[in-house]
């Protein structure tokens, strides 16, 4: 057994056994992992000394993630985090049928030439894939230095992988797919780094520089590219959504909205408008329809950086300037998006007359 394989064993061993609490060496012995497996993994880094005799997993998903690649790496096999995992890192989000996802295990990609089967083991989930070079990239652990460098696809792979696992409805075919094509759009300029997420003050950025069609463009250009070259597993929604991934579009709420708007009859929403209040003053709409309706999506976040005063202020100036704002919420969007479309036909009505 190699060096890592051990330390996945070990580290999959306490996982079942303490979750994320923390342990004595006595409590790691009892379960089965000896002082000299305990070392071993504390130096690797996948589990952290507290205290002398107390000792706590380290991002142990993320830990036996890179452990894996690393030895399938040694072993001569192509491999990579993937799928939903790196979802998680570059922030592509997965959407299900009434909200977001999480992963009960870390996915492993490798390629087709591989010893292994598919199949779950020490804590990792393997996954026979097509994978290409120039679609993997280097993950760098936050806070598991020791561990060293590990290979994890790029965020245009992990959306359409995702998009492909997860995409059983417009939506959930949408999401990971506008939010990927985004962060690899910021990946490449140099703003994102897998595992790290975006600073706040660089998405309006990000949206700013993905205001040119020409970029937005390329973007599905190369998305197309790399949906020619993997096999057809869950591809249906993938191919059907294509026309409608927008990479402008910051958040899931505002891709929840944006699917619901998109299947409608309605004109064509666009995504992250400016727009003047009367005081001249410039604001950043969620969506603009039809030049005079602006919706506008409130999640949890929204007020992370204006107070619900300031909100109140800026809708009074843009409605003093004569447009008509429909506010909708995440609830609205996921199980009475019929309430939300009838709210805008009718400002759309008004703002005609």
């Amino acid at each position: 057994m190699t060096f890592r394989v051990e330390v996945l064993r070990t580290t999959h061993v306490l996982s079942c056994a303490f979750g994320g609490g923390t342990f004595s060496g006595a409590d790691a012995q009892a379960a089965g992992i000896t002082r000299q497996q305990l070392r071993s993994a504390v130096r690797a880094g996948a589990v952290h000394h507290l205290r002398r005799g107390t000792y706590s997993l380290c991002s142990g998903h993320l830990a036996r993630a890179c452990l894996a690649v690393r030895d399938l790496h040694d072993r001569g096999v192509l491999a990579a985090i993937g799928a939903r995992t790196a979802g998680d890192l570059w922030g592509v989000g997965a959407f299900g049928s009434r909200g977001p996802l999480s992963e009960s295990l870390p996915t492993v990609l490798m390629g087709r030439d591989g010893p292994m089967r598919e199949g779950e083991r020490y804590g990792v989930r393997f996954r026979v894939a097509d994978l290409r070079a120039e679609q993997l990239t280097v993950l760098v652990p936050p806070g598991l230095a020791d561990i060293g460098e590990a290979a994890i696809t790029t965020p245009l792979r992990t959306a359409l992988d995702v998009s492909r696992e997860q995409g059983r409805c417009r939506i959930s075919a949408l999401t990971p797919l506008s939010l990927g094509l985004r962060a690899e759009f910021a990946w490449r300029g140099g703003w994102l780094t897998p595992g790290i997420p975006l600073q706040a003050r660089a998405v309006h950025d990000v949206t700013d520089a993905l205001q040119e069609e020409g970029l937005r463009r390329e973007l599905l250009s190369d998305l197309r590219s790399v949906m020619h070259v993997v096999n057809g597993y869950g591809m249906y929604w993938t191919w059907k959504v294509l026309p409608d991934v927008e990479p402008r579009l910051e958040t899931v709420l505002e891709v929840v909205a944006w699917g619901r708007l998109t299947a409608t009859d309605l004109p064509r929403p666009v995504p992250q408008a400016t727009v003047f209040g009367a005081s001249g003053r410039a604001y950043r709409a969620d969506f603009l329809i039809g030049g005079r309706v602006i919706v506008e999506v409130d999640g949890s976040g929204k007020y992370s950086q204006t107070t619900p005063w300031e909100e109140k202020q800026r809708q009074s100036d843009l409605e003093a300037a004569g447009y008509w704002v429909v506010r909708c919420t995440w609830d609205e969007l996921i199980h009475r998006p019929g309430h939300v479309v009838r709210r805008i036909c009718l400002a759309l009505e008004r703002s005609a007359a």
